[in-house]
């Protein structure tokens, strides 16, 4: 016999009289698969929306010079250019704008990222040149006189119609504190890997707008032969400001991708126990479906049919039901992915950095990765049914019960390598993490899923069993627990399948919970002020220079005003990755304490070694991050030169993964001669009106654009950020915990067709409909209150996984534990309903068995 022929005898017509159960099986797939999918192209919008900020017009250039901390002086453009092997040199200034503003809310606009070049020094092989001779046609250039002297910017058809403007338009925007009105001197059709939402400007116009005069970002470099990028790397380096970093595209990509290591990880961990709940079910359908054909398969060994044509039948049959449920998902990815990409660009923006991703980047490669790995899972999971079928002696496949009665007897052996599994994963919670990857921790979470699936069909016969006693005196209802204890094998995995599901949903409650009440409690020690002022629009660009100097004492005369706080900061790097340095006045630390701080403190001395010294605080992400603890030396690079700062205290931060690193504002402008901030903290004396107080501040600065908040509202702000941040979480265990139903629904009525013939005689012996129905939904109701005991079980093993390990490593937070468990209580209620509501199809099925067929059958 064939292995074409065994596969239409022994799943083909399977599925031809099941169609339904395989379709539930392939959307199981397919669901898994599709967030996966979103998810990984989420990633990957991410990583390359900043690639393409990174190299915005031209894919020649290979070498950068970007300024760290703070622009570098203008006049390294001439070093760059006299470098032997720098055959092209485009100096960059960039900056954001607040486009479409509304004047009664001054947090409203659109962030809008702006380049500014030397329009005339065109990039080589720029997008313009390359639509020139694509289309054979020279697009209509900008007036260079309105681009140069008169504000001018170039902006994208798609900006262009959003706001109604054509060449020649006034558009006025927000620019830090600031209104700028702006000319549009053309409008650019779509260049190829440019984002719409690019605005370019002269680099003049640019300096100005954005406060940098005689100032650069970057300068993209040519360097041909390409051979000879090291030997002027290293030229460069030994002649720019210290403060410009020489680099290249991928170098800079790479390093945003590594800042975004973590996030991403953790986020693709999560994805995937969508798709490993789909697999718990393909196990499941597989195993159902060798019970329902024990006899074909006894026949067929019978006959002659090897073990080994059995196994590839079965093993090929999940292949096929991955192909087809990995083929869908993919589409369904595709369309979820403009969620996904939303969701993550909104939490790398407010966490990380700012990046626009006007559209989702379909990434083959993740197709392909996710389409195997789907695959892959539902074949793998078919393979311990397909062993069992192919391992049983012909004479046992015909005797009904039979496999049940073999599994039944390995269930001590499984449960005992459940409870090694779970001691294996505690025992890995002790180790460190790997190049600031927790390994052992998602290991230990993997061991956790399994010990607790292996563990839980001996776990659901106790169930029963407990059931059966307190159900005594119902006798249909206690036949359904008598039935689920019979049938341990095949509950057991929807059981697992469900706990699965249950327990993320519970370990995210818990991480959650936690995290949001840790971060509420730091609002409240690390806000003190009564207001706080930053620049309107919804970005975090600071104040320009000029304000910057000026505003802070503005606001210190404003009448009951008591005290200002300012803050700065910035992006820098240290030891090749990306990390922030900030800048406070440290004067008033001793009485206005704003950092919570570990250990043993004394504010003034603290406040002595800060003030007038080269010394910096340290956020505990940055301590975990590089390793460098409190006592020790670190070199920071300024635009005077590599300097030591001692690190004399830690403490405990939450705004960034990436660290900080925080000194007095005069240490900082002593070294990094920037007088712009970010931010102003008002003190407002006491029985001063709080609104009137904002009103007067804002007449001070006027005509100055200005945000002013409460810390209430400043407090508000921060949590909607964190809630925004794992809300895509929510909705993957929303997904999974769908699938884990689609499981419920399919193992229960296998059972009910399986005992098609028991049924009918317990209706001819006078067991109503109803009873019948009530047996059914009996079965459910424990089937939910065990996968509720153990998803809880679990949940809980994994929740601290989270919070203190993989979260401890990863980003270095301390999270203080906040259990839910009121939310899990009414969680728990909503799975055994949904587990009941799963059973109405299947109940339905058995209270509509022909009894006379059943009997004559019998």
């Amino acid at each position: 016999m064939t292995a074409a022929w065994l596969l239409r005898a022994l799943v083909l017509g399977y599925v031809r009289e099941h169609p339904w159960r395989t379709l539930l099986t392939v959307v199981a797939v397919a669901l898994g698969v599709g967030v996966a999918v979103a998810v990984q192209l989420a990633n990957a919008t991410a990583i390359r929306s900043f690639q393409r900020s990174v190299n915005v017009v031209s894919s020649r250039v290979n070498l950068q010079v970007v300024a760290d901390g703070a622009p570098f002086d203008e006049r390294a453009l001439l070093t760059v250019q006299s470098t032997p092997g720098v055959t092209y040199a485009q100096p960059t200034v960039t900056g954001t704008i607040a486009a479409g503003e509304n004047p009664g809310d001054p947090r409203s606009g659109e962030p809008l990222p702006v380049i500014g070049v030397d329009v005339l020094r065109p990039y080589p092989g720029s997008g313009a040149a390359q639509e020139r001779e694509e289309s054979g046609t020279a697009r209509e250039a900008p007036e260079l006189a309105t681009l140069i002297g008169h504000d001018g910017v170039v902006v994208s058809r798609e900006i262009a119609q959003r706001y109604h403007l054509r060449p020649g338009s006034r558009w006025t925007v927000g620019i830090g504190v600031r209104r700028q009105a702006l000319i549009v001197a053309a409008i650019r059709p779509a260049l190829v890997g440019v984002d719409a939402s690019v605005v370019f400007a002269d680099i003049s116009t640019a300096q100005q707008i954005f406060g940098k005069v005689g100032r650069l970002d970057r300068i993209d470099c040519v360097v041909d032969p390409a051979s000879a990028l090291p030997r002027v790397s290293a030229e460069l380096r030994k002649v720019l400001p210290p403060n410009a970093r020489v680099t290249t595209p991928r170098g800079r990509t790479g390093e945003i991708s590594s800042l975004l290591q973590s996030f991403r990880l953790n986020l693709t961990a999560l994805a995937y126990v969508a798709l490993l709940v789909g697999t718990y079910l393909i196990y499941n359908a597989v195993a159902i479906a060798v019970v329902q054909r024990r006899g074909e398969i006894g026949v067929l060994r019978a006959l002659g049919v090897s073990r080994r044509s059995i196994f590839v039948t079965f093993v090929g049959e999940g292949f096929v039901v991955g192909l087809l449920g990995a083929a869908c998902g993919l589409l369904f990815g595709a369309l979820l992915a403009r969620y996904t990409v939303a969701a993550v660009t909104q939490t790398v923006s407010s966490l990380y950095v700012f990046e626009r991703g006007d559209r989702v980047f379909y990434d083959w490669h993740v197709f392909a990765a996710v389409f195997a790995i789907g695959v892959a899972a539902a074949t793998l999971s078919t393979i311990p049914p397909a062993l069992e079928a192919a391992s049983t002696a012909p004479a046992t496949t015909m005797r009904a019960g039979a496999f049940e009665r073999r599994s039944s007897r390995r269930l001590r052996a499984y449960a005992g390598a459940g409870a090694a599994a779970l001691a294996a994963g505690a025992a890995l919670t002790r180790l460190p993490a790997i190049g600031g990857v927790p390994v052992a921790g998602f290991a230990a979470g993997l061991l956790f899923v399994f010990g607790v699936s292996l563990v839980a069909p001996l776990g659901l016969g106790g169930l029963a069993r407990i059931g059966g006693a307190l159900l005594g005196r119902f006798p249909a209802a206690a036949l359904g627990a008598r039935n689920v204890g019979v049938s341990l094998r095949r509950n057991g995995v929807a059981l697992a399948a469900l706990a699965v599901a249950f327990g993320m949903s519970v370990a995210i409650g818990t991480l959650v919970s936690s995290f949001r009440s840790t971060v509420a409690a730091w609002t409240y020690q690390t806000l003190k002020a009564d207001l706080f002022i930053t620049p309107a629009g919804p970005t975090d660009a600071g104040f320009d220079a000029v304000a910057g100097s000026r505003l802070p004492a503005l606001v210190t005369r404003v009448p009951g005003v008591a005290a200002v706080d300012v803050f700065r900061g910035t992006e820098i790097h240290f030891r090749g990755r990306i990390t922030n340095l900030g800048a406070t006045n440290f004067s008033s630390l001793a009485t206005r304490s704003k950092m919570e701080f570990l250990g043993r403190v004394d504010l003034a001395a603290l406040q002595r070694e800060l003030v007038g010294h080269d010394a910096v605080v340290a956020s505990r992400p940055f301590v975990v991050r590089f390793g460098v603890r409190p006592g020790e030396e670190i070199a920071l690079a300024t635009p005077s030169g590599e300097r030591s700062f001692r690190v004399v205290a830690v403490y405990n931060d939450y705004s960034s993964d990436a660290g900080f690193v925080v000194m007095d504002i005069g240490t900082y402008r002593r070294w990094w001669h920037d007088g712009a901030i970010n931010s102003i903290a008002v003190y407002a004396r006491p029985g001063v009106d709080l609104d009137a107080l904002r009103a007067r501040i804002e007449h001070a600065a006027a005509p100055a654009r200005l945000a002013i908040q409460s810390n209430r509202q400043l407090r508000a702000q921060v949590l909607r950020i964190f809630d925004r941040t794992f809300a895509i979480t929510s909705a993957l265990y929303v997904i999974s915990i769908a699938i884990a139903m689609l499981g419920v629904t399919t193992a229960l009525a296998a059972l009910v067709l399986e005992r098609r013939r028991e049924i009918g005689l317990l209706r001819y012996l006078g067991l109503r409909r109803a009873e019948v129905r009530t047996m059914v939904l009996v079965e459910a109701g424990l089937l939910g209150v065990g996968a509720a005991v153990a998803g809880v079980v679990l949940g809980m093993a994994l929740g601290l996984l989270l919070i203190y390990v993989i979260n401890a490593q990863t980003f270095g937070w301390l999270i203080e534990l906040r259990v839910p468990w009121a939310s899990f209580a009414q969680l728990a209620a909503a799975v055994v309903a949904a587990a009941l509501a799963a059973a109405v199809v299947p109940a339905n099925v058995a209270a509509r068995i022909a009894t006379a067929e059943a009997v004559r059958e019998e």
